[in-house]
């Protein structure tokens, strides 16, 4: 098995070689490549199977948007990130479509070797190569039809509020996904990370979502939406685990960033299906036959029709956009089981909620060495027939 190859672009000499120096402890673990420009970047590609690739956004001749831009049409499951200035926003929103993954400039040592290892990691979740070139090459994922119209004319009204803009964005989970992959990104110099669509909104500006918008690049429709997939079902359920998921986080008093992470592992864990029904529609016919309470089996059948789970894909493409690791992670490993090999407690809370979805009630194994025992079981499945109840009741 070969080793993992890294590829990094710059057309200033002094950057590629502290590039050099930044890695020299990583030279056991990844090759290490080098290009002085674009058309360098490309000729290498021709012979050489790269992982990673890591270029400037500001390079004479071929910019790094372009650069990403061809290495998407020609190498889709070669990830690709890029770095640029925190001043530099209008060739960030000309980046957003090939790049998957922006860095800040200067990028220190630890942020870039970060994103680098996350990457690499999640590829051991798709082993089929083909797969992994379908979802390297999505830019925006699939939208229902008239949500880039939408989002256009909210944008556009002289007394827009955030508000607004952020109902439009919850209507949809691809949005959601996006918004959140943008404002998430390393180019913002965050120190935290942001899973509350409203303050990642805020954190955009109504200006730069206006220029979105009309760019197209994040709030424009991609590829169609699946013919047998109903998007509304699907958004209204990844919402309604979200909220049981983040319930359960709450109320056993965890720490708010798990909660906003289970929260955001929660909503998201069926995104892939967007891509996969797609992919395979006669596939997906077969995967919707399975009841979906048999969660084991609903696995099973994903992984035959698709060569993945849905969660694995839905992790893979988080993981290649630079969502937190331990999303990524309790995503992973859905659907978690309820005693065996221990997961981390968002994962319990994840696969928990969308047992819920199907289940009235989740049964417990009387498993003395499980974390979540039946004593955690009866209280979660408290707490979620109380907000089970109290959502009933207001609507």
């Amino acid at each position: 098995m070969r080793s993992c190859r890294v590829l990094f672009v710059d057309d200033e000499p002094n950057i590629l070689s502290g590039f050099r120096r930044m890695l020299r402890g990583h030279i056991q673990d990844w090759e290490l490549f080098y290009a002085g420009s674009g058309a360098e970047a490309l000729e290498l590609l021709k012979t050489t199977e790269i992982d990673v690739i890591i270029t400037d956004m500001r390079m004479p001749g071929m910019d790094g948007a372009q650069l990403l831009a061809a290495v998407r049409q020609l190498h889709p499951s070669t990830a690709r990130l890029i770095l640029s200035g925190q001043g530099d926003r209008e060739s960030i929103i000309s980046a957003v479509g090939p790049t998957q993954q922006f860095l800040t400039k200067p990028c220190e040592p630890e942020v870039l070797v970060g994103a680098i290892s996350r990457v690499l990691a999640v590829r051991d979740l798709v082993s089929d190569e083909r797969l992994r070139s379908i979802l390297g090459d999505i830019d925006t994922l699939p939208k229902p039809p008239g949500i880039h119209e939408q989002m256009m004319e909210v944008a556009s009204r002289p007394n827009c509020g955030i508000s607004d803009v952020v109902a439009v964005v919850e209507s949809d989970l691809s949005l959601c996904a996006d918004i959140l992959r943008l404002v998430n990104s390393a180019f913002f110099g965050l120190s935290s990370r942001i899973e509350s669509i409203e303050r990642a909104a805020s954190l955009l500006g109504l200006d730069t979502i206006h220029a979105l918008a009309i760019s197209g690049k994040v709030f424009g429709a991609g590829a169609p939406v699946p013919r047998n997939l109903d998007v509304t079902t699907l958004r209204n359920n990844s919402m309604r685990i979200a909220g049981l998921a983040r319930t359960i986080a709450t109320k056993e008093g965890w720490p708010r960033e798990t909660v906003s992470q289970t929260f955001l592992t929660a909503l998201l864990r069926d995104l892939g299906l967007l891509v996969l029904a797609g992919i395979d529609p006669d596939g997906y016919d077969l995967v919707r036959r399975v009841p979906p309470e048999d969660i084991w089996a609903v696995s099973q059948a994903e992984l035959a029709a698709f060569g993945c789970t849905v969660p694995e894909a839905s992790a893979y493409l988080l993981g290649l956009w630079g969502f937190a690791e331990p999303v990524i992670q309790a995503m992973a490993c859905q659907p978690a089981q309820i005693s065996g090999p221990p997961v981390s407690p968002i994962a319990h809370a994840v696969g928990f909620a969308h047992r819920r979805l199907h289940q009235r009630i989740v049964e417990a194994e009387p498993d003395p060495d499980s974390w979540l025992d039946p004593i955690r079981t009866a209280r979660w499945n408290a707490l979620c027939a109380d907000l089970e109840e109290s959502v009933s009741e207001s609507t």
